[in-house]
């Protein structure tokens, strides 16, 4: 670790891909907090929800939001037996490189992928590759967390888009009362540098903060990340992160 790190308060989530990040601060006594990760796991589908899984040629988009998203809409085809390649039918818009590699992963082509994730950006990146005067009548699927909003869903409606959401999992945050006195450190500039380590840390963030302003929050903090993939995500979402590199 370099002598820059000195006197230097950093932050990240304490998951198993920080274990070596958490031996080297220890090793230099350099100060730092573990955000606890939140915990996901999947959602059990009604048969409505099944149904929706039988007939996705039935939709003309679907909308993933995020790598977890991605994950347990791809197992709960899987366990209902549905062949990948149905999605071939409908067009595909990924929230960001992560959520597209994932689906190019199991060979699945995401058909517009917004560089930028302001759901207004989103919105009119949409209209633009559509045409605003063809969103009437277009169905729309959005797998999702359970409790967590897309704003862009009243956009597509406002344009008569038909819009399906589909809860195929749920975050819970084990600790709040650590995550709260988390928060007020990171609101009160107690943290100099946050390091993130996988688009996931972005999504337990998002939890952290819901109905809050996280790129205002860390406004006066620095932000890395640890490899090219989560590096992106954070630029799409309107951060400027830098590389961390441990030496």
């Amino acid at each position: 670790m370099s002598n820059s790190a000195v006197g230097k308060t950093y932050a990240f989530f304490d998951t198993p891909l920080n274990k070596k990040l958490v031996a080297e601060f220890e090793k230099n006594a350099a100060d730092f907090f573990l955000f606890p990760p939140i915990e996901t796991e999947k959602l059990i589908l009604d048969e409505e929800k099944k149904e929706l899984l039988r007939n996705l040629k039935a939709f003309d988009w679907i909308i993933f939001p995020d790598v977890s998203a991605v994950d347990y809409f791809l197992q709960a085809l899987a366990e209902n037996e549905i062949d990948f390649f149905e999605l071939d039918a409908v067009r595909v818009c990924a929230l960001g490189e992560a959520a597209a590699d994932r689906l190019r992963f199991v060979q699945i082509h995401a058909d517009l992928i917004p560089n930028n994730l302001e759901m207004n950006v989103i919105f009119t990146t949409i209209i633009e590759y559509i045409g605003s005067e063809n969103l009437n009548g277009l169905s729309f699927l959005l797998p999702k967390e359970d409790l967590f909003a897309l704003k862009i869903d009243k956009s597509l409606v406002e344009k008569k888009a038909e819009i399906t959401e589909l809860p195929v999992y749920q975050a819970k945050i084990s600790n709040r009362h650590e995550t709260i006195k988390l928060k007020t450190l990171l609101k009160g500039g107690a943290i100099d540098e946050f390091i993130f380590s996988a688009p996931e840390d972005l999504i337990a963030l998002k939890h952290y903060f819901m109905g809050d302003s996280i790129t205002e929050t860390f406004s006066e903090i620095m932000v890395s990340a640890v490899d090219e993939n989560t590096f992106q995500i954070l630029r799409e979402n309107n951060f400027k992160p830098h590389f961390f590199i441990l030496r």
